[in-house]
């Protein structure tokens, strides 16, 4: 295990798992004071006294703020009386999720001094604040971060079985896909040879993964194989993937307020999704229909507003497995929506040669999902190959229900492929919206023996408007194509070179 028996790595677990919320301050030798900023256990920002490591300096080294433009930041800050990361915001700097991916490294390298310098805890004080991009950090998150950054190969012959031989909650820790892999492949007892032909994994790398599994106290090396061959394993199961056991759960997710069914179950839109759903079944009971694509004629009808609140609503029945898939690679809004990274995702899955689509399947509460992983200039060429074709056919036998995330009839074509790949297709009007012109075209263009039903979004009798008016693509080109633009990606990792 990684810092065995250091006092601030045990203080630091205590206050997780109690859900504490206030400020543990910590002092080093050279008097530096340390604050880590803790919201129901996890960690929302860290600071330092010695002025090391600041944000601004975190948003230049990433490209995204000129240095040049953090003094005037900082001036308008003092001046507006708002974080430094809002004055960002607000000045068209960067947006906000570029600043959360900011505070979470920060946080993380003021961790990292933290576990390995000279620093003591000084006190806890309970105290509640509200920060514009919170760092929201778990203590898995934290300890697997630290394996990676220090991560060591692991030294053996190719032929001592390894195994999990840990009873962790491992569905805690944010995995990259290949370390989902690898887990999976050491839910029995096996090689380093045998991983390497199994996963065509390199040595060098396969090494360091589990390296970073050993650190973390996951998984051992056996020392006498037959005692390994009792299945006593916490992961092994009958089914051929572990869901609940391996499927990260998104800790730091920051959910848009949109997804009222994820808030509050007794909202008049909750129960319009509880309508939609018995129709659905209703539709189900004369054929089978696990596959749903929820489209809409054109842009800023709220079908992505739709499909998230569906797939919330279908994942509160008991024993339903549900995965939603974003498929609109021109601007997905599945992961902004969500408040998650954009990676890993569908694009990252066609990529891979070897890995399974369950290594990029993230988990909410008891929803699956999967992001486009980013955005691409080809999409109907990526949604028309075979392997998305394959994709879908493989999840509908672990999945009760999958929802297809499409993007609108006009003026792509894309949203057609889509609804090929599924049984059934929800089409989204919205009220003051969708011209008539957009809907004709679009009705005629539909399979209409896949067409289940329309559902009619932000209409005037509801209590309120739950939908707010955003752009689909960029700007206020509501007719033209254009695409959102590369999204933003993380720092490399330590497998890559």
């Amino acid at each position: 295990m990684i810092f065995p028996g250091n006092s601030v790595l045990e203080e630091i677990q205590r206050l997780y798992k109690e859900a504490q919320t206030g400020i543990l301050t910590l002092t080093g030798n050279d008097q530096e004071r340390l604050n880590i900023f803790f919201r129901e256990g996890l960690i929302e920002a860290a600071s330092s006294s010695s002025g090391a490591l600041r944000l601004g300096d975190y948003l230049v080294k990433g490209g995204q703020v000129p240095a040049r433009d953090l003094e005037a930041v900082h001036s308008e800050a003092l001046k507006q009386k708002i974080a430094f990361g809002e004055a960002v915001v607000r000045k068209n700097l960067a947006d906000q999720s570029y600043v959360s991916a900011a505070v979470r490294n920060q946080s993380m390298d003021l961790l990292e001094r933290a576990l390995t310098g000279s620093f003591s805890v000084n006190c806890f004080t309970p105290s509640l604040r509200s920060y514009f991009a919170p760092a929201r950090i778990s203590f898995q998150h934290m300890i697997l971060e630290l394996a990676r950054n220090g991560a060591f190969s692991f030294e053996s012959d190719l032929e001592t079985p390894i195994v999990v031989g840990s009873d962790m909650d491992l569905s805690l820790f944010p995995w990259h896909p290949e370390e989902i892999f690898i887990l999976k492949e050491l839910r029995h007892p096996n090689t380093v040879a045998s991983l390497m032909s199994s996963t065509r994994f390199n040595e060098k790398s396969l090494r360091k993964i589990i390296g970073v599994l050993m650190a973390l106290g996951v998984v051992e090396a056996a020392k006498d194989d037959e005692g390994w061959k009792t299945e006593s394993s916490a992961l092994v199961r009958k089914e051929e993937f572990a869901f609940e056991d391996l499927i990260p759960v998104v800790a730091d997710a920051m959910l848009s307020e949109k997804l009222t069914i994820a808030r509050s179950e007794s909202s008049f839109t909750s129960e319009q999704f509880r309508n939609l759903k018995v129709h659905l079944r209703e539709s189900d009971s004369q054929t089978l229909l696990k596959v749903f694509t929820v489209s809409s004629p054109e842009a800023q009808d709220g079908k992505s507003f739709i499909s998230l609140n569906l797939a919330f609503s279908f994942a509160r029945d008991p024993g339903r497995r549900v995965l939603l898939i974003d498929c609109d690679f021109r601007y997905p809004s599945v992961g902004e929506c969500l408040g998650v990274s954009a990676e890993p995702g569908l694009l990252q899955y066609l990529e891979n040669p070897s890995l399974g689509p369950y290594c990029f399947v993230r988990r909410i509460e008891n929803l699956y999902f999967m992001t486009t992983g980013g955005v691409a200039s080809n999409p109907i060429e990526i949604l028309s190959m075979q392997k998305m074709k394959q994709l879908i056919e493989r999840l509908r036998n672990d999945f009760d229900t999958i929802i297809l995330d499409a993007p609108p009839y006009s003026p792509i074509a894309d949203a057609r492929i889509v609804t090929g790949l599924s049984d059934a297709l929800i089409m989204v009007v919205r009220h003051g919206k969708t011209s008539y012109s957009a809907a004709d075209h679009a009705f005629k263009a539909v399979d209409r023996n896949k067409l289940v039903g329309v559902v009619f979004n932000d209409v005037k009798a509801a209590p309120f408007r739950p939908y707010a008016k955003t752009g689909y693509y960029y700007g206020d080109r509501k007719k033209e194509l254009v695409y959102a633009g590369s999204s933003p990606k993380g720092p490399k990792t330590y497998l890559e070179p």
